[in-house]
């Protein structure tokens, strides 16, 4: 008998509630102080239901920069993905 595939949560909150993703992010950016690192750029990409994509930089994004915050979380979620491989 075949086992069937783990499911890996990638996020804390219901992922179907956009805006309270939303919310949990603006309010993690809020509760930053100088002390810590704080955020300088955050991007968002959106599909619809019909494949349409639109990308979204707010801060310090330029198209170079998207590029490699787009990278860079490609990165991070394989990695995620690599530490709950079976």
């Amino acid at each position: 008998m075949s086992s069937l595939a783990e499911v890996i949560t990638l996020y804390d909150t219901n992922a179907s509630d956009i805006p309270g993703m939303l919310r949990q992010s603006a309010d993690s950016i809020e509760a930053e102080t100088e002390e810590n690192d704080r955020t300088k750029a955050m991007m968002g990409v959106q599909m619809t239901h019909d494949g349409a994509i639109a990308i979204y930089g707010w801060g310090s994004v330029d198209r170079f920069t998207a590029i490699g915050i787009l990278q860079a979380a490609v990165a991070k979620l394989c990695d995620v993905v690599e530490e709950h491989r079976v």
